[in-house]
């Protein structure tokens, strides 16, 4: 595909790249002079914990265990369990 730069050195991208208007992309000059550009999703600061490579790891994990889920109904469950995780029950 060969798209044409304007005046402001602006390209348009065709509609069937599914690219919208005010999406993020990551633009990356590979060493040999190529382009490449890669639709990201901006994560908020507030929430960049998750995506530490431990906490991946942790997640991935978790996601693994074959235990069977505990469903949580009540307040008072809720603070047997955080007592458990604690140490203190």
């Amino acid at each position: 595909m060969l798209l044409q730069a304007d005046a402001r050195r602006r390209i348009t991208l065709p509609p069937t790249l599914g690219i919208q208007p005010g999406d993020a992309i990551d633009l990356e000059i590979l060493e040999d002079g190529r382009i490449m550009l890669i639709p990201v999703e901006p994560v908020p600061k507030h929430q960049m914990w998750a995506w530490t490579a431990e906490s991946k790891q942790a997640i991935t994990a978790s996601l693994a265990d074959p235990r069977p889920s505990r469903k949580i109904e009540t307040p008072e469950q809720a603070a047997a369990l955080a007592k458990r995780w604690a140490g203190e029950g």
